[in-house]
């Protein structure tokens, strides 16, 4: 009997032990995705202030405007996306 104690806690043992590690691997590569996301928003937010301030300047857009539009467009979709999957994983 002592034996099949020991065998069942260090199978118990080890799948607590899984699942804290896959929860957590899980948790790092959310954190990893957001990171990228948010690098992609600000390059996004760079490229729109720049294209303002330049059509401020030349008093008319440019093909910087359009090009500002895409990556806001990607960088919003992007965002987008992971916040429908971090709400499917809270549900």
């Amino acid at each position: 009997m002592d034996i099949l104690t020991a065998v069942a806690t260090s199978i118990l043992t080890g799948l607590v032990v899984w699942f804290i590690e896959r929860h957590k691997i899980k948790n790092d590569e959310l954190k990893e995705e957001a990171e990228e996301i948010n690098a992609d928003v600000n390059y996004a937010t760079m490229m729109l202030s720049y294209a303002t301030a330049m059509a401020i300047k030349r008093h008319k857009a440019n093909g910087e405007v359009e090009d500002a539009l895409n990556e806001y467009n990607k960088a919003k979709a992007k965002r987008d996306k992971f916040y429908e999957k971090l709400n499917n994983n809270l549900h």
